[in-house]
């Protein structure tokens, strides 16, 4: 097969993956594995579909080495988030090519990737190579929602440990510019959850100790402290070292809710933060929010509650200042294709976080420059250009954590 004609069918299985709707919240899982075991028997990799959690399984296509070395595991979801087709100028399931873009849901989050790794392996056995590490591509379930009956369940099985993965690669971001950004941690996920309750009556009354005022003081209090992240975010642009959005913390209101009637105050309110926690900030924020609620109680008042409704697990960062092979083969990589980079911390969470928590250093990369980020966005797409060089980007960088 030459080279022309390998880099359109890596183009025809990106558009038939795509087309296959793995979407939140009933993902297309089974068409899913019949696409990923016909892909392993095409490329001569070894199959497995292990059972993570209640109807949810995880696809493992393997290259085996004879070599007991550390393996490097390859990371990607199959599922993709829910879209609005009113507003996609083509069909998003339908992987349609259209002035060099393809576009669909999953071509940057990240059925994109997942492609790239195995036409990259494609490439690889094409000149006969021989790994010195076994590869696995692993192909999960449910990242978009957690991950809880997905990569969560699987990093604890013993499937996973007879592995014995020494390094991973996960999803990153695409980037407008000509820099490939490149992460070795995530910001942790807290969804907070405050029930505040209060005093009843009608609307014409001044009601004391009322659910509203609870609720004010609450939103006040939480966004300051995201004003505060946001001006120290920005201060720090006009010095030598300025912070990018993963070195702070987040917090944004995405959901309230209350009332019975417009004549009736009501007895209690629901206020929903989204918040990301910057690596190193989880204890200090969970201070914060304690204390926030110990000023929001009047004496014996205990009518308000807070529930994390997301992990509470510190985030890990890998560490990529000591010495690793794995860390000098990706900047080799790198250096040989001229490739400018810019290494920091993911702004959200990705699976990777699972993978560090017990000690696996995972960098999370992905091959997509001069490209407005599109996840979860209306019209996502990726330039069939872009993609065939991450195929290239991963064929030398494969080849490179696999040499010894």
């Amino acid at each position: 097969m030459n080279v022309e004609r390998e880099n359109q069918v890596a183009i025809e299985r990106f558009v038939q993956y795509i087309q296959i709707k793995t979407v939140q919240p009933k993902p297309d899982y089974q068409s899913a594995f019949k696409f990923l075991k016909n892909y392993a028997q095409e490329l001569d990799l070894e199959y497995t579909l292990v059972t993570t959690g209640e109807d949810r399984q995880a696809a493992v296509l393997t290259w085996p080495s004879s070599s007991d070395a550390k393996s490097i595991l390859l990371l990607s979801h199959i599922d993709v988030v829910p879209v609005f087709e009113e507003y996609w100028t083509v069909s998003p399931f339908s992987g349609e090519i259209r002035d060099g873009k393809i576009y669909g849901r999953g071509a940057q989050d990240m059925k994109c990737v997942g492609i790239q790794y195995l036409e990259a392996i494609r490439c690889l056995k094409r000149v006969q190579y021989e790994p010195k590490r076994t590869i696995h591509c692993l192909f999960v379930p449910d990242e978009e929602i957690g991950g809880a009956e997905g990569m969560k369940k699987f990093v604890q099985l013993d499937q996973f440990k007879a592995m014995n993965v020494g390094f991973a690669l996960d999803e990153g971001l695409a980037n407008e510019t000509d820099v490939y950004q490149v992460y070795y941690g995530n910001r942790g996920a807290f969804g907070v959850d405050f029930v505040l309750k209060g005093n009843t009556g009608h609307g014409s009354r001044l009601i004391q100790n009322t659910a509203g005022e609870k609720a004010q003081f609450i939103i006040n209090e939480m966004l300051d402290y995201r004003t505060r992240e946001q001006q120290r975010f920005e201060q720090s642009q006009t010095g030598d070292h300025p912070l990018q959005l993963g070195n702070i913390t987040t917090i944004n209101l995405t959901k309230m809710s209350g009332g019975v009637q417009i004549n009736v105050v009501p007895d209690q309110y629901r206020l929903f933060f989204d918040c990301r926690i910057r690596p190193g900030g989880e204890g200090e924020f969970e201070e914060f929010v304690t204390d926030l609620i110990r000023r929001t109680r009047k004496e014996n008042d205990q009518e308000v509650q807070v529930e994390y409704l997301t992990t509470r697990a510190i985030s890990r960062v890998t560490d990529i200042n000591q010495p690793s092979w794995w860390l000098t083969s990706m900047k080799h990589t790198f250096e040989e294709l001229n490739c400018k980079t810019n290494w920091t911390i993911f702004p959200a969470n990705t699976d990777g976080r699972f993978l560090r928590y017990f000690g696996c250093p995972v960098i999370g990369f992905s091959p997509m420059i001069n490209t407005p980020v599109l996840l979860h966005d209306h019209d996502e797409y990726l330039s069939v250009e872009v993609f065939l060089y991450g195929i290239h980007i991963y064929t030398k960088l494969i080849e490179r954590l696999t040499k010894e």
